[in-house]
C-alpha cells in the first residue's frame, strides 16, 4: 500500500512538474513575478523620441506587466553615434556602456554582426502567419539573404517624397506657366529648376542672382537606386560578395540630372538638411524621407529676418524618364543580440506588440514613418485613423505619410542587398558627388569674384573629362574598401 501510494505521489508530482514545465516553456521562461528587463537603444529624437517612450511605457504598462518583462528605451542621438556605441559595447571599448538587448539597424549595419554570430534569429519565436503579415520587401530585407531567418524586425519604415513650397510655386507658375506635372521626371525637375533661376533672376537688377530651386537629402539614395532604376545595380551582390558595376551611361544620365544643374546655380544643398535651405528661401523644393515632413517649415525667414508665412505641396518622388518607378525602401530595424530564450522571446514580443496595426499606425502618423503591416499600408485606413483621433489628413505631416503609401504601393521598393562594408560603400559613393558638387560651387564663386562670366566659371566643371574624373575617383575609393 505504502509502496502504492509512493508511486501515485511521484506520478502526481511528476504531471504536476510538466504541466509547470510546459507553461514555462510556451512562455519561454517569463513570469511576472521574476521579470525580465532588457534594453533597446535606438536613435529617435524630439517627437518621434516622446512617443516611442510613451509606448514602451505603455507596453511595461500593459503586456510587459502581464508577461513579465520591462523594456528600457535609450537614444544614441544620431544613427552614427548609436552604431558606433553598439560596437564599443560589443568590443568592450574601456568607458563603453553595456551591450544592449535591441537595438536600431540598418541592414548593412545588421549583416556586420550578424557575420560575428551575435544577432538571434526571431523566426523562431514567430509562426510563418505572424512573419507574413509585414510587408514582403520588408521581410525579404530582416532576412539578410538567409532563407527562413528573420534577422532584423521592421518597427517603422518610410521612402522619399517631392516636397514644395505651394506659396512661392503658385507664384511662379502663375507667371511662367509651368505645371506640377512636370516635376514627375528628374528632367523636368532640371528644366523646372533652369526656368526658376531665370524667373528669380529677372526680379532684380543685379546680374547672375537667380535662385535654386531644388536640392535633395541623401545623395546616395538617388545614385543607388537611380542606377537600379536605369538598369544597373551599383552594388550587385551575389552570396555576400559585392561587385561594382560602374556603367558610364548609367552614371552619365546621373550626373546629368543632378551634378550639371547643381553646377548651374539650379540645385542647392547649403544647410545640414534640405528642410533647413526650405526655411532660409534658399530653395523651394526638394526630396526628402517621409519621416522627414515634420520639419518642413511653416515660415520662411529671409537674411533680413523677415517672416513669410508659407503652404506646403507633397508629391510623387520623381523618377526618369521612360523608366518603371522606383524609390528607395529605408528606415532602421531592430535586432536583437543573441543571448537565452527567455529574453530573445521577450523582446520578439515587444516588438510584435510595437508593430501591432492600431499601435504601429499611431506611431506613423505622428512622426512620417510608414506602417509595417499589410494591413497597416491601407491608406484608406491610415486616413480613418487619423481622423478617429483628430488629425487633419490634410495636414502636411498626414499627407507625407499618405503619400508613402501611395509610392509603396505602386512604386517598386529597392535596397541594395547587405554586403561586408556596404555601410561605407554606400558612403563614398554618396560623398563622392556630393563633395564634387561643393568643390565646383566653391571654384565657381571664387572665379566669378575675381571677374569670371558665369558660363566662363563654369565650363571647366560641365566637360567630359570632369565626368571622367568622377568616375575613376569614385572607383578607386570603392576599391580601396575591399
Amino acid at each position: 500500500m505504502n509502496a502504492l501510494r509512493r508511486t501515485a505521489l511521484f506520478l502526481a508530482a511528476l504531471l504536476i512538474l510538466l504541466a509547470v514545465t510546459a507553461c514555462a516553456a510556451g512562455d519561454h521562461g517569463l513570469s511576472p513575478s521574476h521579470p525580465v528587463q532588457l534594453t533597446i537603444w535606438h536613435y529617435y529624437n524630439g517627437t518621434q523620441k516622446e512617443l516611442f517612450d510613451q509606448m514602451v511605457d505603455q507596453f511595461n504598462q500593459t503586456v510587459g506587466a502581464q508577461k513579465g518583462i520591462i523594456i528600457s528605451a535609450q537614444s544614441q542621438d544620431g544613427v552614427n553615434d548609436l552604431q558606433n556605441a553598439v560596437r564599443d559595447a560589443v568590443d568592450g571599448k574601456v568607458g563603453a556602456q553595456e551591450a544592449p538587448d535591441i537595438f536600431a539597424a540598418y541592414a548593412d549595419i545588421a549583416y556586420a554582426f550578424n557575420q560575428e554570430g551575435r544577432l538571434a534569429d526571431l523566426a523562431q519565436y514567430m509562426t510563418e502567419e505572424e512573419i507574413a503579415a509585414y510587408m514582403d520587401s520588408y521581410v525579404e530585407e530582416g532576412r539578410l539573404s538567409e532563407e527562413k531567418s528573420f534577422k532584423i524586425f521592421p518597427i517603422a519604415k518610410s521612402t522619399e517624397f517631392l516636397c514644395v513650397n505651394k506659396t512661392v510655386w503658385d507664384a511662379f507658375a502663375q507667371e511662367t506657366g509651368v505645371a506640377a506635372d512636370q516635376l514627375l521626371t528628374w528632367e523636368g525637375v532640371s528644366e523646372v529648376a533652369a526656368i526658376y533661376y531665370d524667373w528669380t533672376n529677372a526680379k532684380t537688377e543685379a546680374p547672375d542672382d537667380g535662385k535654386a530651386f531644388f536640392g535633395r537629402d541623401d545623395l546616395a539614395n538617388y545614385l543607388i537606386v537611380g542606377a537600379k532604376q536605369l538598369g544597373k545595380e551599383l552594388f550587385r551582390v551575389e552570396n555576400g560578395q559585392v561587385t561594382y558595376q560602374l556603367d558610364r551611361q548609367v552614371l552619365r544620365r546621373l550626373w546629368d540630372q543632378h551634378y550639371v544643374p547643381y553646377v548651374k546655380g539650379y540645385f542647392t544643398a547649403d544647410g545640414r538638411f534640405r528642410s533647413d535651405d526650405a526655411k532660409t528661401g534658399a530653395l523651394i523644393a526638394y526630396v526628402g524621407s517621409t519621416s522627414s515632413a515634420t520639419y518642413f517649415p511653416s515660415v520662411v525667414t529671409d537674411d533680413a529676418g523677415t517672416e513669410t508665412p508659407i503652404e506646403g505641396m507633397v508629391l510623387p518622388l520623381p523618377n526618369f524618364a521612360g523608366t518603371e518607378p522606383y524609390a528607395v525602401q529605408q528606415g532602421a530595424g531592430m535586432v536583437v543580440m543573441k543571448s537565452d530564450q527567455a529574453r530573445e522571446y521577450a523582446a520578439t514580443l515587444f516588438l510584435k506588440w510595437f508593430t501591432q496595426t492600431e499601435n504601429n499606425i499611431q506611431y506613423s502618423i505622428q512622426t512620417g514613418y510608414l506602417p509595417v503591416t499589410k494591413e497597416g499600408n491601407d491608406a484608406d485606413g491610415v486616413r480613418r485613423v487619423m481622423e478617429d483621433q483628430g488629425r487633419n489628413p490634410d495636414g502636411l505631416s498626414e499627407r507625407a505619410v499618405l503619400q508613402g503609401l501611395n509610392i509603396t504601393g505602386s512604386y517598386t521598393l529597392y535596397t541594395s542587398a547587405p554586403f561586408a562594408y556596404g555601410n561605407e560603400a554606400r558612403m563614398a559613393v554618396g560623398n563622392s558627388l556630393k563633395d564634387l558638387c561643393s568643390a565646383a560651387r566653391q571654384d565657381i564663386s571664387e572665379k566669378m569674384a575675381a571677374g569670371a562670366t558665369r558660363e566662363e566659371a563654369q565650363a571647366p566643371h560641365l566637360t567630359d573629362e570632369a565626368f571622367e574624373n568622377w568616375v575613376k575617383e569614385l572607383e578607386g575609393e570603392l576599391n580601396a574598401l575591399q
